[in-house]
């Protein structure tokens, strides 16, 4: 009986491992629905679980063959429930920043600044793009002007105009 809660313990481990690789989500999103499959991690659960438990209590009680199988599967089933609902929970969040939001698309990119950007005042900073550069308007997010010439980090862009902050200050944090 040992041998069938090992392998139900290994079985478990195994498909934990390929959960973890390729997730519990659904291929094809269905409209109202959360976006996770409940049997993959309800199943991973239940079989881990069924044969930690039957083997431990093969292995360390004095129990018969039926109940350290009632036992196991109770104990199974409830730990099932309970890594679902927490999977489900967890589907259920929403990021607080959306990666796709298009004002952090050039964020952390490094450019120079063609127009001294003025404290309080807009400036000009040139972003490389490959072969070709494009001229932004921009504004610092820190105290004090910076002069043309300077490299500065892109923090954000809203309405046309990107929001900078020195090179040199985010390259000391980092």
């Amino acid at each position: 009986m040992s041998i069938f809660f090992l392998l139900c313990f290994l079985t478990g481990i195994l498909l934990g491992v390929r959960l973890l690789f390729f997730g519990a989500e659904r291929r094809r999103p269905v409209a109202g629905a959360i976006p996770l499959r409940r049997s993959e991690p309800a199943i991973v659960a239940f079989l881990t679980m069924l044969g930690l438990a039957g083997y431990l209590f093969v292995r360390y009680s004095g129990l018969t063959t039926g109940r350290v199988l009632a036992y196991a599967v109770t104990l199974a089933a409830i730990w099932a429930f309970v890594v679902t609902r927490i999977a489900i929970a967890t589907a259920k969040i929403v990021p607080e920043l959306n990666p796709d939001d298009p004002r952090f698309v050039l964020q952390g990119c490094v450019a120079v600044v063609t127009r001294g950007i003025e404290p309080g005042a807009e400036g000009e900073i040139l972003i490389p793009a490959g072969e070709s550069h494009r001229s932004i308007r921009a504004r610092n997010i820190g105290d004090g002007g910076i002069p043309a010439g300077d490299e500065v980090c892109i923090e954000r862009v809203e309405d046309g105009v990107a929001f900078v902050e020195r090179w040199a200050l985010v390259e000391r944090r980092l």
